[in-house]
Parts: C-alpha cells; sequence; structure tokens
C-alpha cells in the first residue's frame, strides 16, 4: 500500500508472520506491505483472525514467544523495529509507539489507581518527579475530556466506566506525544454515543500532534468518518488498498465488496428493499495450508477455475489498488442475485396479510431491584431500590418487529427479562390469550409463548449439554418429545439454522461464536414461540457473522409467524430489520415510530444523538455531531421531570423538570418531550453530502438552536 514517501513514517515491507502450533506453523501474515506518513491516518479493515491484530503486535515487536517472523521487514522514522535491542524496544514502546487496546479493562492493571498508571509512562519516559508527573497526568485526563481528573486519578479501573477506562488508556498513549499511534479496535464494547465521543477525541488529538495513525477495525462506518486510506485484510493477505472514499464506493475486490453489502446502510439502494443482508458462505481458508490462489476463492460468489491457480499480487494505480482477478466487476456485481433463495420480505408488506390488531402488549411495565440488598440489611437501614425500568408500554402484531435501541445501562435487558417471565415486574402484559399481572405468577403456557435469545450463548449454553440436548431440552418440555422422535425434531432444527447434523454431537465449546447464537436461535423457535426477543445477539460477531445471524432471525421470524422483540445499540441495523422503532433512555421510551428508510426529523433529542453517533459506511457523507454532556444518570436517582433533561443540548429550561407529555409527530410516531412538534420537525438533518466527497473528514458540528 503506496504512501507519500517520508523517513520519518510507518514502512512495512513484505511481512510475513507464523505461529508454532500443534499442527504445525500458521501462517498468519503474508508478505504483508504498508506505508503511514505522519500526520496520516489509515484504517486496516478485517474480520477476526484475519491477522489485524498480529500487524499490530508486530510493529510494536510484541509478539507471542510462538511467533516467528518469516520475512520482511518494519521500519519506523527510519529504524528498523524488528529486531531491536530490548532496551531500545523499551524506549520506543510509550514514548515513540503508543497503542491503545480493544479492552481496556484488560489493559490498565487492576490493582493500580489510574492515575499511577499514566504517571508510570511519563516517569519511565519523561523523566519527571512524582510530583510533576501527578501534575502532568491531571493534566492529561482533562485533555481526553475526563471529568474531575484528580477524583479519576483516586479511582481503580472497577470503579469507572468502559468510555472513561478507553479515555484513561487514550491519555498513556498520547503521554509522551509519540510519532506513531495504533488503535486496535478501541471502539467495539462502547455505547455508539460514547464511541463517537471518542472518536472526536481521537480526531483532535491525532491533528493537534501530528502523529501517523494506524486504526484497526472491522467497522466500515468508522474508517468512513476517520481515515483516508484503507487497507482491507482477509486470511492474512491484504486484497484491497487505497483511498477510502474510492474504495467504499467502488470496491475492487470482491472481500471488500461483501464487506460493504453485509453491513447495515440506511442509505443503500436496497436499504428497505430486503429484510436481509449479504451473508458469507463457507468457511474462512486453513492458514495451516493455505491455498494456492487467491485466499477468498472458496467463499466468492464470482470465482473462476483462474481464480484458485496462483496468488496475484496488489495491482492498480495507487489511490485503488486489489488483488483481484475480476477487479473490474466487484463493484457491479449482483450480489443479493447469487444468495440462495429466501422469503423476500418488503417493507410495509411483511408478513402480508397480517392483521394489526396486538398479538403481544406491555402496560406500565416496572421493574425494580434493590441495589445492596446484603448491606442494607448489615446496616440495618431501608433498602435502596432501584427503577430500571419506569412505566413502559408498546404494542406488537403477529409478524412485526420492534427494535429497542438505548445506551448500556437504560433498562433493555431488564425489560426483555420481564417480558419472558425472568425477573418480576408490575403492569400488565398480554400475549395472545395469556395474560400476567405484575406480581403474580406466569400462566402456564408463557415461558413456551415467550422465548428469548440472550447477548452472550457462552453464558446461556450449557456447557455440559450436547448441542442435540441444549435444542431437544425445549422439545420434550413443551411438546412432549421423548427418543427418536426428539432427535430428529432437534436435527430439523439444526438444518433450519444451517448447521450440520453431526453438531448435535458436539458441546458449545466446539463452536465458533456464530455457531454458538445459531444453537440459541434453533432453542428459542424450537418450542413454537408467540414472541421471540432477541438481546443484542449480534453484539461482538464479525460483520459477515452478523449479517448471517440477522438473515436466519429474519427468515424464522417470517416462516414461523412470530412478533420480535430486537434489541440492539446499532441503529444502522435496526433499520433495516425493524418494522418500528422504540428508543429508550434511562428506563422509559422516549420516542417510538416507523420505519421507512433512513430516519429523519422530527426526533427527540436523544434519539437525535444517537442518529448522529451511529456510524454509516457511506463516503462522502458528513455527520451533525449532537454533544451528550456527562454520563447516563443512575437510575436510583433519576432526574426529576424529563429524565433526559441532564444532558439535553435542546433542553428548554425549568419546564424540562416536570414530566413531559407525550407529543403526536406524524402517523404511528410519537416523542415524550416537551419541545412543541414543529420545533422538532424544524431540527436539520443529521447526515449530509461532504463538499469535498474525499470522505474521512471531521464531522460538522451542530450546536442546536
Amino acid at each position: 500500500m503506496n504512501a507519500p514517501d517520508s523517513i520519518e513514517g510507518l514502512s512495512i515491507d513484505g511481512l510475513s508472520v507464523s505461529y508454532r502450533t500443534a499442527r504445525g506453523n500458521l501462517s498468519v501474515l503474508r508478505d504483508v506491505s504498508l506505508a503511514i506518513a505522519p500526520g496520516e491516518v489509515v484504517g486496516l479493515v478485517g474480520e477476526s483472525g484475519s491477522g489485524k491484530s498480529t500487524l499490530a503486535y508486530a510493529i510494536v515487536n510484541y509478539l507471542a514467544e510462538n511467533a516467528r517472523v518469516e520475512g520482511g521487514s518494519i521500519r519506523f522514522a527510519g529504524e528498523p523495529l524488528l529486531g531491536a535491542a530490548p532496551d531500545r524496544l523499551a524506549a520506543i514502546r510509550g514514548k515513540l509507539v503508543g497503542m491503545v487496546y480493544q479492552d481496556p479493562s484488560t489493559a490498565l492493571n487492576p490493582a493500580l489507581r489510574l492515575g499511577e498508571q499514566v504517571a508510570e509512562v511519563l516517569r519511565r519516559h519523561e523523566g519527571l518527579d512524582a510530583r510533576a508527573a501527578a501534575a502532568r497526568t491531571a493534566e492529561l485526563l482533562a485533555m481526553v475530556r475526563l471529568p474531575d481528573p484528580r477524583f479519576i486519578m483516586r479511582r481503580f479501573p472497577h470503579e469507572v466506566s468502559g468510555g472513561e477506562k478507553q479515555r484513561v488508556l487514550i491519555a498513556m498513549a498520547f503521554a509522551c506525544r509519540p510519532r506513531l499511534l495504533v488503535f486496535d479496535e478501541p471502539t467495539t464494547a462502547l455505547d455508539a454515543t460514547t464511541a463517537a465521543s471518542i472518536l472526536d477525541l481521537i480526531r483532535a488529538l491525532q491533528a493537534e500532534t501530528g502523529a501517523a495513525v494506524l486504526y484497526i477495525t472491522h467497522d466500515l462506518g468508522i474508517v468512513a468518518q476517520i481515515t483516508r486510506r484503507i487497507a482491507v485484510i482477509y486470511g492474512g493477505a491484504i486484497v484491497e488498498a487505497g483511498e477510502t472514499a474510492r474504495v467504499l464506493r467502488a470496491p475492487r475486490h470482491f472481500y471488500t465488496r461483501m464487506l460493504l453489502a453485509s453491513a447495515p446502510n440506511p442509505f443503500s439502494a436496497d436499504a428497505r428493499l430486503h429484510r436481509r443482508l449479504v451473508s458469507f458462505h463457507g468457511l474462512p481458508p486453513d492458514l495451516h495450508a493455505p491455498p494456492p490462489g487467491c485466499i477468498f476463492a472458496a467463499r466468492c460468489p464470482a470465482v473462476r477455475d483462474a481464480c484458485r491457480e496462483g496468488v496475484r499480487a496488489l495491482d492498480g494505480p495507487s489511490a485503488q489498488r486489489s488483488a483481484c482477478l475480476r477487479a473490474e466487476e466487484a463493484a457491479g456485481f449482483d450480489l443479493l442475485a447469487a444468495e440462495p433463495v429466501r422469503p423476500a420480505i418488503v417493507a410495509g408488506a411483511q408478513a402480508a396479510g397480517r392483521t394489526e390488531a396486538p398479538l403481544f402488549s406491555a402496560e406500565e411495565v416496572r421493574v425494580e431491584y434493590v441495589r445492596h440488598p446484603l448491606l442494607d440489611q448489615i446496616m440495618r437501614r431501608p433498602a435502596s431500590r432501584v427503577s430500571a425500568v419506569a412505566g413502559v408500554s408498546f404494542a406488537l402484531a403477529e409478524g412485526e418487529t420492534l427494535g429497542l435501541i438505548g445506551e448500556s445501562g437504560c433498562g433493555k435487558s431488564t425489560l426483555a427479562r420481564a417480558l419472558v417471565g425472568l425477573r418480576p415486574f408490575a403492569g400488565r402484559l398480554r400475549l395472545g390469550d395469556l395474560a400476567a399481572e405484575g406480581g403474580g405468577a406466569f400462566p402456564p403456557g408463557w415461558r413456551r409463548a415467550a422465548q428469548i435469545v440472550f447477548q452472550h450463548p457462552d453464558q446461556s449454553l450449557n456447557p455440559r449439554m450436547r448441542v442435540g440436548e441444549i435444542i431437544g431440552r425445549p422439545l420434550r418440555l413443551h411438546q412432549g418429545l421423548a427418543g427418536a422422535a426428539l432427535e430428529k425434531a432437534a436435527a430439523g432444527w439444526l438444518d433450519r439454522v444451517r448447521l450440520p447434523g453431526s453438531y448435535a454431537r458436539r458441546f458449545p465449546h466446539e463452536l465458533s461464536g456464530g455457531e454458538k447464537q445459531r444453537v440459541a436461535i434453533a432453542r428459542a423457535f424450537a418450542p413454537g414461540p408467540r414472541l421471540v426477543v432477541a438481546d443484542e445477539v449480534t453484539s461482538g460477531l464479525d460483520v459477515s457473522v452478523q449479517a448471517a445471524i440477522l438473515n436466519l432471525l429474519a427468515e424464522l421470524q417470517e416462516t414461523e409467524r412470530t412478533a420480535m422483540i430486537l434489541i440492539s445499540h446499532d441503529l444502522n441495523m435496526v433499520q433495516r430489520f425493524a418494522d418500528r422503532i422504540a428508543v429508550m433512555y434511562l428506563g422509559q421510551i422516549v420516542e417510538e415510530r416507523r420505519v421507512s428508510g433512513p430516519l429523519a426529523p422530527p426526533l427527540h433529542p436523544y434519539a437525535e444523538a444517537l442518529l448522529a453517533a451511529a456510524p454509516v459506511p457511506e463516503p462522502g457523507l458528513a455527520a451533525r455531531r449532537v454533544r451528550l454532556d456527562g454520563a447516563l444518570p443512575s437510575p436510583a436517582n433519576p432526574p426529576p421531570g424529563c429524565r433526559f433533561t441532564t444532558r439535553c443540548p435542546r433542553r428548554l429550561g425549568d419546564v424540562c423538570d416536570t414530566p413531559p407529555p407525550w407529543r403526536a409527530l406524524g402517523p404511528g410516531h410519537r416523542a415524550l418531550c416537551h419541545i412543541e412538534p414543529a420545533a422538532l420537525a424544524a431540527i436539520p438533518p443529521i447526515w449530509d453530502r461532504a463538499d469535498s466527497g474525499s470522505g474521512g473528514g471531521p464531522d460538522k458540528e451542530g450546536a442546536p438552536p
């Protein structure tokens, strides 16, 4: 991947890295070349197992003991990094090269206060004494916009939020003003609004320091916002590289093309024509014995015999180079036509003939829990009660999908567990002929009629049960199946979720994350439920696996005529797959609307902020960023009146300290807000075409009126 020549930048030339394993050498990186000039931000995009993190660790010469560099070189500012002496490497790491890891919880020492961890970098590389290091630490924490830096310095990692931990890591990375920064998926585990603020921070600090930046991610929406050039990696090899806008507008490799098509994009031409995404078929290559030809050939919908005959090097103009034999055809190839035939679900006509009478309804659902029951008992004090869900009402028709979105801690998962009978609640629920009143037992049949798919299959699948037993258990409990009939039914569900019948004999730990989630989906649909709650079922999965899981859910829902609640923090995904969206904040639904294309004003101010924070893999679009001050308040002490008032950028004044009314904003569209509908309708669009059209530029700042 070419870049402006500069001896001051990063230069990776022909790097090949393998790992020694029990099965032999695992070829993780093969002939990778990459260059980053000072002041430049380059994105490295690929799925899990593609070699992204190995490349990051190779740059700082921090590979695992069983890793071996087979060939190539890495130079920074003209200095070779591979094979550098230990004392020189110690000086380079942190001083000249900074790194921000994906999971701050594992990157920070849990036994040290946060201030001590930042100060250690300054004492080691800048030679500051304790007093000067502490003062500089406070400045750095203020620089990354942490409130009350002196207070944060005294906290341990477990005492702050994920976003605050990530800001501390960024402060450490920028502490010595390094000339090269490597960001390895720094926003993957964060809420959309928190992730957006982290990206804004990275952009601002990078522009201030002029550092070269390698930004590693699987999120094409992020690279569209933050990078000027991009390299796409698959199976350890870079398959396409060039200017971000060019690559995203007209990819010249089929892997890049499929990545874009499998990522929900509300601005794509077919965004609401099909409730499905393009999904990858087959398995990634076995890197113990890489194929002789194109590394993507086994999964490519347009493969030819010539593609399997020899490795193709990156070719084409420097603005966009590709390793695809059919590069000219990639951008215009009809991937949906190459998909296996499945029910097409057209927007507004999903479940044709469906009655609009509610199948499921929730009325004034409230969920409270005691925050510290044991401590309250020991201290002999009144129980400290937390209102996690504070009066939620909505209804669902048969076959309809409601997308429930909101930040972590807003009560989405608590509500989900109450709806399926896993948490006590107050209020009323009705599902078909079944009714449940808060404080009482759920009626017989509710557990069969209302099923849930949890976010983490590792925690919801019994590790001591085989897959066939896991799927068969609800069939035995709710349908009375046994013996050969039970085995046949379980095998049928494996087939429906596209898993081999042999998987019935496997244990969960023998499956990949996506395969485990398919088992969880089969278990949920097996007893024939009327309602399925999918709680963040694609969180943490690669974009291609996510697409396959979402397609599977949509197909099963269409076939089984099931109502679904799709819980997520991914607004792009919810817009693609939901018929209606409900926005939840601090235990309350604050907006509810039907979906027909990209969301547009009028919007509740909180929904406006969520929409502005959603990265879209569309080059040339600029977002009007909406800033939210402070963190989500504690549900134990919510603000009076409007619960969003403490963070609302459109706060009207004291009236917002009183309970807001529901405002009708259009057919099937309402918001819980004091602002008049005409004023909400006057909100300017979130997304606009950038003047330059080059992509990767900074977001527009949108101050509310």
